[in-house]
């Protein structure tokens, strides 16, 4: 079978776009019916930089031209031809796509590119909504090779590429710029995916000029990590012959065993579970989750006992985007969710949180209090909160402070644990001003909250000193001239609480963009009125 990838000039600037794309067609043109696969590099139908915004403009010319030529390669050559360009897959919907032709010209399939980089999202606009849900790796299947596809940036995370080798393609194909990346990086990239994938990969890409050591390099690479070619920085079609697509390489089951597949030898041994949580449990991180949101205030706290995990469970089994959850420490430094100083209110026994040790507060009864159905539920730890629902929603994590100042120790301690669980970019801390101090010191990645103690009227003042992106109003202590100023200075707001339908309501009305709630279920419906009734979906 033999492969060719397509290595074009860059576009400077816009203006040389016209050359890079005749260029491409050209190629694409003089193609000949010994090729079985054709590939063509990132955005072929805009292989320039342009001015931000005016990428699509420029597309909409470029695009028909482009895509016939692909057309009539692949029915021409008898070959399969895969194209990459910025493709208005709706009205005014522009994605980064690579579409394989099969053999007869028809669209066997469309890959959107995954990963993409700020840069792209804000240089080039493209839509990228289909990214914010779980979405398994492509594979399309033509002539009975399965294609698997990586583009540019994508080729760097490599939890998504050992989920694309899960899915056995035999050729992964590569469209890129990767403009600045050095051509020794750019092989090691590529024979770490074909080992990992064990398959072959068929890189496209464009050459910054004939003696630069960055970017070009399309090239071919064995299933064995075996470069069978490689293009430098020429231009034009670089071309490869591979005997059999569907090879595997194979090698021996640890030393002494019998052969295996690559790929299969390293799936045999996974435990994704004792390491970074990934996948379709994952939501959105906080900095990119949508409002207005719904808060689930100490878990579904009216079916099951506040603060504990079938609390939890049942707010995020439901959707919940958030759960608030308060956190203090025990005599011997282990974190808590228990909103009261004492545990005398929730559970079967008495006395001060941080005047028990952990082993006593875990022989507590939280639940019996609640309901008979919920004994032998037990104080939750913050570390069994995440170990159960790392990432699978955003906790809005209210710090409980015993005085003046708060121990950095323990601020220490609540990092270390969202680091351990890979909670840190799904969470933000809801504290008052003593402890905003050493999130600033110890963290001031973390998002801050602004608690409405010990003046909720002035609220939004601390929220400005401590440099915090939200603040947590509680009523009725607030007004719309404080939510107003808030948003002036970028601040969001929450408001604590409301069960009540029509008062949560007017609480999104008047700009609030969560609302924290003990009652899930009856508010996000009234969320998700409001957002249909705004046209926000």
């Amino acid at each position: 079978m033999k492969l060719c990838a397509i290595q074009i000039p860059y576009g400077k600037t816009a203006a040389d776009a016209d050359n890079s794309v005749d260029f491409l067609i050209k190629s694409l043109n003089e193609c000949d019916s010994s090729m079985d696969l054709i590939l063509t590099p990132e955005y072929s139908n805009a292989p320039a930089t342009f001015p931000a915004g005016t990428m699509k403009e420029y597309v909409r010319k470029s695009t028909s031209r482009l895509i016939e030529a692909a057309k009539n390669a692949a029915v021409r050559c008898d070959a399969i031809v895969a194209v990459n360009y910025l493709c208005e897959v709706e009205k005014d919907v522009f994605r980064n796509t690579t579409r394989v032709f099969d053999r007869k010209g028809n669209v066997a399939g469309d890959f959107y590119k995954q990963h993409l980089p700020v840069s792209e999202i804000t240089g080039v606009e493209p839509d990228i909504s289909y990214t914010a849900k779980f979405r398994s790796p492509e594979i399309i299947t033509v002539d009975g090779i399965r294609l698997g596809f990586l583009i540019c940036y994508d080729t760097y995370f490599t939890e998504y590429i050992a989920h694309l080798g899960y899915c056995r393609p035999d050729i992964v194909l590569v469209s890129s710029f990767q403009r600045a990346e050095r051509q020794d990086v750019l092989r090691m990239l590529n024979q770490s995916l074909a080992f990992t994938c064990n398959s072959f990969v068929l890189r496209a890409s464009v050459s910054m000029g004939e003696n630069s050591d960055v970017a070009g390099t399309s090239l071919a690479v064995a299933p064995d990590g075996k470069i069978l070619g490689d293009f430098g920085s020429k231009v034009g079609c670089f071309t490869c012959e591979i005997a059999d697509p569907h090879y595997k390489y194979m090698r021996s089951n640890s030393f002494g065993g019998k052969l295996i597949s690559n790929d299969l030898f390293v799936e045999q041994g996974r435990t994704p579970w004792s390491y970074r949580p990934t996948g379709s449990m994952t939501i959105l991180p906080e900095r990119k989750y949508p409002y207005p949101r719904v808060c689930a205030h100490r878990g579904f706290k009216t079916v099951a006992p506040e603060n504990t995990l079938p609390a939890f469970g049942a707010a995020i089994a439901l959707g919940a985007p958030e759960i608030e959850l308060d956190v203090r420490f025990s005599k011997d430094g282990v974190p808590f969710a228990c909103h009261d100083d004492r545990i005398d209110r929730i559970a079967d026994g008495n006395g001060l949180i941080n005047e028990l040790t952990s082993d006593e507060i875990r022989k507590f009864d939280a639940g019996k209090k609640f309901s008979p159905h919920f004994e032998g539920t037990r104080i939750s730890t913050f570390e069994e909160i995440l170990a159960k629902f790392a990432r699978h929603t955003i906790i809005n994590m209210h710090i409980k402070s015993q005085g003046d100042t708060y121990p950095e120790w323990q601020f220490r301690k609540i990092v270390d644990l969202l680091r351990q669980y890979d909670q840190m970019e799904h969470v933000y801390i809801m504290a008052s001003s003593e402890i905003m101090k050493v999130a600033l010191d110890v963290a001031p990645e973390l998002p801050r909250c602004m608690s409405a103690e010990p003046d909720p009227w002035k609220i939004v003042d601390r929220a400005i000193e401590w440099d915090c992106c939200k603040v947590q109003l509680f009523k009725p202590y607030f007004n719309q001239e404080m939510i107003d100023k808030a948003k002036e200075h970028g601040i969001l707001c929450n408001v604590y609480w409301s069960d009540d339908p029509v008062e949560a309501r007017q609480f999104f009305e008047m700009g609030i963009d969560t609302v924290l709630t003990n009652d899930y279920l009856a508010i996000a419906r009234v969320r998700d009125e409001f957002v249909a009734s705004k046209n926000m979906i």
